[in-house]
């Protein structure tokens, strides 16, 4: 009896052992992250019908985040908005209101020239895409 119990206490060191030595290769073995694993454009076509187009390579996993480090980095990018029950209300980027109260204007986001599904805070960020915050007037 006290020959099974020895064999069990070894067993089960040998085992902590190899897990310990795994973990130890997963470690140093495990793939790096590299910063700015996506690379994105974000443009802004303004009320006059100009376009700036921002290139960045990010983290990020959401437009929102994305858009925080462009404003940042020192690009000229800017944006600003409140949030509601709905997410991020984008009022101005570049400095340039869209006030649909006032003007029946409103920045739309566009994700590969298509109407974005989503707001800024759930658009999700794919490597190549370009998101572009135009300035639309009711007609």
């Amino acid at each position: 009896m006290k020959n099974n119990k020895k064999s069990i206490i070894i067993g089960g060191l040998v085992l902590v052992a190899l897990i310990a030595v795994f973990a130890a290769v997963f470690a140093f073995n495990r793939p790096a992250t590299n910063k700015g694993g996506k690379s994105i454009v974000i443009e802004v076509k303004n009320s006059a019908g100009e376009v700036s187009s921002y290139d960045l390579s990010t983290d990020a996993e959401y437009l929102r985040g994305a858009m925080d480090e462009l404003s940042e980095n020192g690009s000229g990018f800017s944006y600003s908005g409140s949030d509601s029950d709905y997410g991020l209300m984008v009022e101005y980027v570049n400095e340039e209101r869209a006030d649909y109260a006032q003007d029946g204007a409103y920045w739309a986001l566009y994700v590969n020239g298509e109407y974005g599904q989503y707001g800024a805070d759930a658009q999700p960020v794919a490597d190549g895409d370009t998101y572009t915050w135009a300035y639309e007037a009711a007609q």
